[in-house]
């Protein structure tokens, strides 16, 4: 548990940090917050990782609400961590190591699970408490992106590179980070 709580207050500080990224409308900001939890995923097990997601998710909204009332970026927020986390420490915690393999099919299902959340859920729900139509909604994507022509275009030109880049970034700095700490702490019990 204290664990899990430590880890939980590294993500929320983690997650205050959020960094805009060319190319991108201006709402979608990456940060490293997913990190902690993947350590815990890697060290712990998958559930840990996605309970970290969970507690910082809900603590996020308690300490600073949402931008349209309901909770749907802290809801967006908790499943795409929990699948990155969760994915990578399925895998790991049954073959006790990862492969191309383990990246690939996360990476894959993590992608195609976030299209599927933000076509059907997480986009038209922010679109409707904002009280936007569609053409209003998709300014925002075709400014960033001349491609995007419909509401699915703007999924899968936008969000779904999006979401890449946030997989490869979580994955490149959590996992050697989480690696190198599990190294430490086994000799650490082996020197008990």
């Amino acid at each position: 548990m204290t664990s899990i709580a430590i880890l939980t207050a590294f993500s929320m500080v983690l997650y205050l940090f959020k960094v805009p990224l060319p190319f991108f409308p201006i709402f979608l900001t990456l940060d490293v917050s997913d990190v902690p939890a993947l350590v815990g995923a890697i060290m712990m097990g998958p559930v840990v990782g996605v309970l970290i997601q969970f507690f910082k998710n809900g603590l996020e909204y308690l300490s600073h609400g949402s931008y349209v009332g309901l909770p749907i970026n802290q809801i967006a927020n908790f499943f795409s961590g929990a699948l990155i986390v969760g994915l990578i420490g399925i895998f790991y915690q049954y073959q006790k190591k990862l492969n191309w393999i383990s990246f690939v099919v996360s990476i894959s299902v993590f992608l195609i699970a976030m299209f599927a959340l933000n076509y059907y859920f997480i986009l038209p729900t922010i679109m409707k408490l904002l009280g936007l139509n569609m053409e209003q909604y998709l300014s925002a994507f075709k400014s960033s992106n001349q491609l995007v022509k419909d509401f699915e275009s703007a999924v899968l030109l936008i969000i779904v590179p999006f979401n890449l880049i946030k997989i490869i970034m979580v994955y490149a700095i959590g996992l050697p980070f989480a690696f190198k700490l599990q190294r430490i702490l086994q000799k650490r019990s082996m020197a008990i």
